[in-house]
């Protein structure tokens, strides 16, 4: 079976799996909504950083609102399989999805013709964002070590990232044009699975996330030079932020949620008053910490505008890729 084939196979199953489970009129303003239970679709694998973080926010918003949300991973084309189920199913506020910046990656990268647009932007929860970490006997101990280094050694150094293009790539193709370094791109599947090529002396450098490595920090086998976060971590408050280092990158994952576009205002409405309900629960402030996420409270106006302007970045990055390739 061919790739194509296959994505449309893929595709199709699940636009049956969301006609079965979301099957029902629009709702009208008079109506009791919600009042049945939610899908909600997870365009990732279960177990995985989104799935894990959709869950985390879904147990407690399911309590807001007073009904059942049921869960289903709809995996494949790189998240445009379960983006489209959702997309296509009926805007009646009972099918939702997370939706975080793998979506405008999808235009971005040109991977499908999925855009922001095509839902409803209700809100966003929390964000990670990538840190660049070194083995403990590395010579750096700071980025501007590193960077200094790096200048003199053009596509010497190796840095570990999760998938090429990626989340973990992206902030590092902006602070090789802002430093004016070059460094070679090693992609790994996960970002748990650079960690062990690092030890192991097979990279010099690693883009990674906070929660899955610092075990490593505190062990002392790992070190963190900087983060690409927008204000140091309380965790780790001695790590400065790549930003005031000197360079004007900040770099969010976001994660949030949005329904199929033409979903009523009343039903957003009650949506966004669940979710800032959410926001303020301690018990979700904590679940979030344990994750390794940070708060990110959004509203449907100021995340749309996050995610259009994470776009515009992946797309400088997709164009400083393809520069270097040539």
């Amino acid at each position: 079976m061919t790739l194509r084939k296959k994505t449309l196979s893929l595709l199709i199953s699940a636009l049956m799996v969301v006609a079965l489970i979301a099957v029902g009129p629009v709702i009208s303003a008079q109506s009791n909504y919600p009042s049945r239970p939610i899908t909600w679709i997870v365009a990732w694998s279960a177990g995985g950083g989104t799935d894990t973080a959709s869950r985390v926010f879904v147990s407690f918003l399911e309590k807001e609102l007073g009904v059942r949300i049921d869960v289903h991973n709809i995996t494949g084309g790189g998240g445009a399989i379960g983006y489209t189920a959702a997309k296509q199913a009926l805007p009646n506020g009972y099918t939702m999805t997370t939706i975080q910046s793998d979506l405008p990656k999808q235009s971005a990268m040109a991977l499908s013709d999925l855009r922001v647009s095509d839902y409803d932007i209700i809100g966003s929860w929390s964000s990670q964002s990538p840190i660049l970490a070194v083995a403990a006997n590395s010579p750096w101990q700071t980025l501007d070590d590193f960077i200094e280094d790096a200048r003199k050694n053009p596509g010497k150094y190796r840095i570990g990232v999760s998938d090429l293009g990626g989340v973990h790539h992206q902030p590092v193709v902006l602070l090789e044009e802002g430093a004016g370094i070059k460094l070679r791109a090693v992609s790994h599947e996960g970002a748990p699975q650079a960690t062990p090529a690092l030890l192991g002396g097979n990279l010099d450098i690693v883009s990674t996330w906070v929660k899955q490595t610092t075990p490593y920090v505190e062990e002392g086998q790992m070190r963190y030079l900087a983060y690409f976060g927008d204000r140091r971590l309380e965790e780790f408050p001695d790590v400065p932020t790549v930003k005031e280092l000197g360079y004007d990158i900040v770099w969010h994952s976001p994660y949030g949620f949005g329904v199929p576009h033409g979903v009523s205002d009343e039903v957003k409405e009650v949506l966004t008053a669940a979710m800032q309900r959410v926001w303020e629960n301690p018990e979700f402030l904590a679940r979030v910490k344990d994750i390794g996420h940070v708060l990110l409270p959004l509203n449907g106006e100021e995340y749309t505008e996050l995610l259009n302007q994470i776009e515009t970045d992946i797309a400088r990055v997709v164009e400083l890729m393809a520069q270097a390739e040539n």
